[in-house]
Order: C-alpha cells, then sequence, then structure tokens
C-alpha cells in the first residue's frame, strides 16, 4: 500500500473518531472534567496549566510546521520529473507528525496524564479537536489527485501558513489569560555613575585575589573574624550599601570572603536600579547605547559573581576557599578591567590612540552633520534639497577618502606603509560600500526618512568600529552577501528574536517566580535592543544589500521595544501588583507584528520555491 492510499484509509478511520470525540466533547465532557478534578491544586497557586500548554503547541506543533514549510522551500533543490510528487509526499509525512502529536495529546488529557487547572479556563481539549480537524482538511487536500501541481501545492502553503497563524493565535490566548496571584516588590536606588562602579568593582575584585593567593589574613583569628562578620551586619543595616568592605587593600578572613562578593551584587542591583530609569530619561542616542552596553555587563557580571558566592557557600576549607576565589574570579577580574578600558575609550579622541580612530571621528562628524541637515524643521527646506545638499558633501567627502587610499597604496607599493596607514586603509575600505549607499539612498527616493535611517545607522556602526580600534578587540571577519536571500535570512533573525521574548514572557512576565522578575525583563528586553542594534550594523557593514531588514527593524521592532522598555519604567505601575494580561500586553503585541511579518516572508520564499518547482517538472518533462 502506497503512502497515499494508507493515508486516505487512515483519514477514514480519523473521521469516525473525530464523530466519536466530538459526542464526547459537546456531550459529556466526562474525561475533561475528571482530569480538572484531579489535576487541579487545591491551593490554586502552584497548579500552572498554561505553559506546558503553549511549549506544546510551539515546539510540538509550531515548529513542525515551520519545518514542514521550510521542507516545502527546499523542495526547490529535488531534480526529475517525479519532483511534484516527491513534495507532495514528503508534506504529506510531515503534517501527519504534527497530527500524531495533537492525538496524542489528546488522548494524554483524556487519560488524565496531563494536570489540568480548571479554574484557569484553558479548554486545551476543546481547542486541540479545532487544530486537529484544521489538519485533517489539509491531509484531505494532499491526497486529492491533482495534489502534484502547482496550483494546487499552493493552496496547501496557504492552509500551512494559516494553520501556523492559528496556533500562534493560540498561544497568545493562553499567555493573555488571567493568573491571580502576583508577587510583591519593594524599590530601591543607587547613586553610582558607570565609570566609577566599575572601577569599584575591579578593585574589590582584584583585592579578593590578592588576598587569597598571597595569604593576607594569618595574622587574624576567628574571633576576630566574627566581629568583622557582626561590624558587617551593624553597617549593611545602617547604611544599606558599604556592606563589609574590610577597608581598601585589607583581606578578610576566607570564610568571609563572600561578604565582600555580596557587596559587589548589592551595589550592582542599586547601579541597574538607577540606569533603567536614566535609560528612558535620555533622548541622547550615544548616551542611551553606553547604558544599554553598561546593564547587559552588569548582568554578565552579576552573574559570574553569584556562581562563585554559591561556591563559596559549599566549603568551610580555607585552602579550598582561597582556590574557588583565585581560579573562578580571574576571569572576572580580566573581563571588569577590559570594561574599565573601554569605559575610558569613551571619552574622545584624546582617550583613544589609534589612527584608524582618528578616521572614523571625523566620519562621525560628518553623519552628525547629515543629521542636523535632516533633523532641520525650521528651514522649510524641501526633502530633495535636503537629499541634493547630503549627497554632494558625501560624495565629496568619498572622492577625498579615495585620493587619501591611493597615497597610502602607494606607500605600500614602495615598503614604506607603516600600522597607522593600515589602520586608516582598513577603515576606508571598511566604510566606503555603505557610504555609496547612502549616496544611493539621497538619489532613489524623494523623502528623507530612508536616508535618516542609514546615517543613524552608520552613526552605530561606526561607534562599533570605535570600539575596536580603542578598546583593542580584533576586527571581525567581514563575509560577502551569498547563500540565502534577504527574506529568508530576516525570517531566521526575526524567529530569534520572537525565542528571547518567549523567554522573557516564561521567565519574567507569565508567572513571575521572585522580586527580580521586573529587573530581568528589562535585562531581556535591553539584550533583544542589542540583538537588533547588531543586526542592522551587520546589515549595514555588509553593503546594506538587504535594506527591507534594516527598515523594518529600525522603524517597526526598535520603537515597538522601546514602548515596551517605557512602559515598565512607569513609577506608577507596580509591577508585582499587575495581572498577567497587563504584564504581557505590550510584549505580546510586539511579538504579533514580528509573526505577522515573519509570515509574510515565509509566503515570500515558499511562493518562489513552488514556482521553481514547476519549472524543474516542466523542464524535466520537456528533456
Amino acid at each position: 500500500m502506497n503512502l497515499r492510499a494508507y493515508l486516505a484509509l487512515l483519514l477514514v478511520v480519523g473521521i469516525a473518531t473525530a464523530q466519536d470525540e466530538g459526542s464526547t466533547v459537546d456531550g459529556g465532557e466526562e474525561g475533561a472534567d475528571a482530569g480538572a478534578e484531579e489535576g487541579k491544586d487545591g491551593s490554586g497557586e502552584e497548579c500552572e496549566e498554561s505553559w506546558d500548554y503553549i511549549e506544546f503547541l510551539r515546539g510540538m506543533v509550531n515548529d513542525k510546521v515551520e519545518k514542514t514549510l521550510e521542507g516545502l522551500r527546499e523542495a526547490r533543490n529535488l531534480k526529475g520529473e517525479a519532483v511534484l510528487e516527491d513534495t507532495v509526499s514528503n508534506t504529506m509525512k510531515e503534517v501527519l507528525e504534527i497530527r500524531e502529536a495533537v492525538l496524542d495529546r489528546i488522548f494524554k488529557l483524556r487519560k488524565d496524564e496531563i494536570a489540568i487547572c480548571e479554574d484557569q479556563n484553558i479548554k486545551q481539549e476543546d481547542n486541540l479537536t479545532n487544530l486537529r480537524m484544521d489538519i485533517m482538511g489539509i491531509l484531505l487536500k494532499l491526497i486529492e489527485k491533482d495534489a502534484p501541481s502547482i496550483g494546487k501545492l499552493k493552496e496547501i502553503r496557504d492552509d500551512l501558513l494559516a494553520f501556523r497563524m492559528t496556533v500562534n493565535n493560540e498561544v497568545m490566548r493562553v499567555m493573555m489569560l488571567p493568573q491571580g496571584k502576583a508577587v510583591r516588590k519593594p524599590a530601591t536606588d543607587g547613586d553610582c555613575t558607570e565609570c566609577d562602579l566599575i572601577q569599584e568593582l575591579s578593585e574589590k575584585v582584584e583585592n579578593l585575589i590578592n588576598c587569597a593567593e598571597n595569604d593576607g589574613v594569618e595574622g587574624e583569628g576567628e574571633e576576630e573574624g566574627s566581629n568583622v562578620e557582626e561590624d558587617a551586619a551593624e553597617e549593611d543595616e545602617e547604611d544599606g550599601e558599604e556592606g563589609a568592605e574590610g577597608g581598601a587593600g585589607e583581606c578578610m578572613p576566607p570564610n568571609m570572603y563572600f561578604m565582600d562578593l555580596m557587596d559587589c551584587n548589592r551595589k550592582i542591583d542599586d547601579e541597574t536600579e538607577r540606569l533603567f530609569p536614566s535609560l528612558f530619561a535620555t533622548l541622547d542616542d550615544e548616551e542611551r547605547t553606553k547604558i544599554e552596553e553598561s546593564l547587559r555587563s552588569l548582568k554578565a557580571i552579576r552573574e559570574e559573581i553569584e556562581d562563585v558566592i554559591t561556591k563559596l557557600s559549599k566549603s568551610k576549607d580555607e585552602d579550598k576557599l582561597k582556590k574557588t576565589v583565585s581560579r573562578s574570579l580571574s576571569g572576572t577580574s580580566a573581563t571588569l578591567k577590559n570594561l574599565l578600558k573601554e569605559c575610558k575609550a569613551g571619552c574622545g579622541p584624546e582617550g583613544c590612540d589609534s589612527c584608524g580612530a582618528e578616521v572614523l571621528y571625523e566620519m562621525l562628524e560628518k553623519m552628525e552633520y547629515y543629521m542636523q541637515i535632516y533633523n532641520d524643521t525650521e528651514s522649510g527646506r524641501e526633502p530633495v534639497d535636503q537629499n541634493d545638499e547630503v549627497r554632494r558633501d558625501l560624495m565629496k567627502y568619498i572622492s577625498s577618502n579615495s585620493e587619501d587610499s591611493s597615497k597610502i597604496l602607494g606607500k605600500k607599493i614602495e615598503g614604506n606603509m607603516d600600522d597607522c596607514d593600515q589602520e586608516k586603509m582598513d577603515v576606508y575600505n571598511r566604510t566606503k560600500n555603505p557610504m555609496w549607499m547612502l549616496v544611493n539612498t539621497t538619489i532613489f527616493t524623494e523623502g528623507i526618512e530612508e536616508p535618516l535611517v542609514m546615517v543613524e545607522t552608520m552613526v552605530e556602526m561606526l561607534k562599533q568600529l570605535l570600539q575596536e580600534y580603542c578598546a583593542g578587540e580584533e576586527a571581525p571577519i567581514r563575509k560577502t552577501k551569498e547563500g540565502p536571500s534577504c527574506e529568508w535570512e530576516e525570517y531566521e533573525q526575526t524567529g530569534e528574536y520572537i525565542n528571547k521574548i518567549d523567554e522573557i514572557i516564561q521567565e519574567s512576565l507569565f508567572k513571575p517566580k521572585g522580586d527580580s522578575a521586573k529587573r530581568d525583563a528589562q535585562f531581556g528586553f535591553v539584550e533583544i535592543n542589542g540583538l537588533l542594534n547588531k543586526r542592522v550594523e551587520k546589515l549595514f557593514s555588509d553593503g546594506m544589500v538587504c535594506p527591507n531588514e534594516a527598515t523594518a527593524i529600525k522603524k517597526e521592532w526598535m520603537p515597538e521595544l522601546n514602548g515596551c522598555m517605557s512602559a515598565f519604567m512607569n513609577n506608577k505601575l507596580k509591577f508585582t501588583q499587575m495581572t498577567r494580561l497587563e504584564r504581557i500586553d505590550c510584549t505580546k503585541s510586539l511579538r504579533t507584528n514580528m509573526e505577522r511579518r515573519r509570515s509574510d516572508l515565509l509566503s515570500q520564499e515558499l511562493e518562489k520555491s513552488i514556482d521553481q518547482i514547476g519549472e524543474e517538472a516542466e523542464g524535466s518533462a520537456t528533456a
């Protein structure tokens, strides 16, 4: 029996089964009721059916749907006369797997193998039954006689895309269901500056390592150590900030090392609480970028220190405690020193000894000048005039850079090129294509919105290059645009953003696990913003061959993300007193819009793939 005949038989059995099961859903619901009584937690606190269901929909249904659609896309690479038959057969196998997963879930629900929280009103079985019927409709089209045709494949593609959107809508429906209780979180504040804090943390960590490696506490006894602990506790109550520092350069007993580390994390928490409001108080893009980088760095350092504190708590042996500090904090110390170096490198040309940086600062001045031209709303100038001014000035600047590059190339031929010349040449080479892209944008666009976006992106890229030359980072290897299309790359990149959004929802918004949930959510938003910035920088450094993706990031995702971040900074809203719907609402909107664009991108890719499949089939038939 071939696959299609087997499927036809299977569907007949499935339809009959669906009729029987439908009577259970509509008429009796005995299994669901039993599951509700069995699985519900009497306290109403621990029972959490929703996220398990969400993970099933995402992992066992949606991921498989996307795999099926990707297989349909990859079918363009198949060869031979049977390419349409093979495509239908492969699609059928994938859809059958989805059907089996849904049926298995329904079966487990009816056997009370999955806990049901009756008060949450999720109605898994009802909705899974609807999904199963949608799948059956797709399978019925796959066994029709004309299934191996371009027209029918496009129809099946549309059905799969619609099914994918239905599953995404179901995920969002469950996410927005009310939770009930929330956790209260006290507010804190701090008053440290970024560079001062990094230097203080670096000194503390370095001092701990020196104490551990040089036995700086041999003269202190246990009694004195306990007094240090008592004094530290008193200071902590009175000040809440200083903790048990033991004085600059002094060493605490090994069993008290953890107190200095706890004080470090306490200061990081204070600084984090201070930085988040200032992130939204500033309108300066440069300052905003610095704050975001500080937040990401502080989060990473805090996690490393917390890990060392955990290790120290597992031993009382002084030698082991010293070795733990010496080994585990060495990486943190190096990170802090690099961060301090980068922080000082941000003070302008005077703080950066690099010939490449000299060129970059000059380029930044040019871009800032162009931003002034585009942001000048009082002059009443027409967009065409603004673009013309930017284009003429930029072309002169590119010509000047080309002349300088030619002179450096002449030095290279003569064997007189030094490291300074090489840095300048590298900067010219890395920025030439993006600058010409900006010139082209001023020619082929009637407004100023797109050129302004590209100027802003150019500023971000130049600042990233400054970090490389000022902080001694190695320049990344650039790749030319080859392989996947722009639509497919954007589809995959957007999937990464959505995964991060889901992580924030799961760990911080859906069911907060502690007082740090709000802070963790804010860090998550900052991480997404970092992903978006890095992606735009890469697109620009690659020559902006995929401008639509950069436009979507700058005009859609970043403004929406900033709106979500701002919502969490509203002091009038108490995070731990917000309902689940209120916590998730903004994030849900961002996720939904990203999913919608991702679906459009996938549809475009599939359209091209199916057309290529048809061309291949026609070519093989006439060969």
